[in-house]
C-alpha cells in the first residue's frame, strides 16, 4: 500500500517543470488539475515507452496505453487555457529568461514545447524498477476520465502538502 502515494507522486511529475524547478512552485489545486489533465497523454506515452522493455508482454502499458493516450488526448484542447498559466509559473520558477521567451511564442508553439517537455521529462524521471507499480496504477486509473485522474493526483499532492511531505518540489497553495 505504501507504493500508491509514491506512484501517484511519480504520475504527478507530469505537471511540467514543477518537479524540477530551481525553487518550489506554488500552484493551486485547480491549476495543478488543469495542468496534469493537459499533460496526461504525454506522460502516459512517455511512461509506456520507458517501461515497455521491462514489462511483460501482457502489461497494460504495452497493450492498452495507446488507447488510453488517444482517449485522454481528445480532452487536451479544453484544458490548455487553464493549464498554460500553471505551466508558465513553473517555467518562470526554473528560468525567468526562458519564461520570457516562452511567453513570446504563439500559443500553438508553446503547446508543442510543453508536450515535448512533458514526454522527455517524465521518461527521464522514471526508474525502471517502478514500472510494474506504474503499470498497475495507470491500469487502475484508466477507466476514469482524465479530469478525475488528474484530480486524484492533485488531491494526493494536496494531502502530501498537508502532511508536510514532499512530492518532488511540487507544492499546492491553499485554495
Amino acid at each position: 500500500m505504501r507504493f500508491i502515494p509514491r506512484t501517484l507522486a511519480l504520475l504527478a511529475a507530469i505537471a511540467p517543470c514543477t518537479a524540477m524547478a530551481a525553487q518550489s512552485v506554488c500552484i493551486t489545486k485547480a491549476e495543478a488539475t488543469s495542468l496534469i489533465t493537459y499533460a496526461l497523454p504525454q506522460a502516459i506515452s512517455a511512461t509506456a515507452k520507458r517501461c515497455a522493455p521491462s514489462l511483460p508482454a501482457n502489461a497494460f502499458l504495452r497493450t492498452r496505453s495507446a488507447e488510453l493516450v488517444s482517449r485522454y488526448a481528445g480532452q487536451k484542447d479544453r484544458h490548455w487555457l487553464k493549464a498554460k498559466p500553471a505551466f508558465m509559473k513553473a517555467v518562470n520558477a526554473q528560468d525567468a529568461g526562458s519564461a520570457k521567451m516562452f511567453a513570446s511564442l504563439p500559443d500553438e508553439s508553446l503547446r508543442q514545447m510543453a508536450d515535448v517537455f512533458v514526454e522527455g521529462f517524465v521518461s527521464q524521471r522514471i526508474a525502471t524498477r517502478s514500472c510494474k507499480q506504474l503499470d498497475l496504477a495507470i491500469d487502475l486509473l484508466s477507466p476514469l476520465p482524465p479530469e478525475n485522474t488528474a484530480g486524484l493526483i492533485a488531491l494526493t499532492l494536496d494531502m502530501a502538502r498537508d502532511a508536510n511531505a514532499r512530492a518532488g518540489s511540487v507544492s499546492l497553495c491553499k485554495d
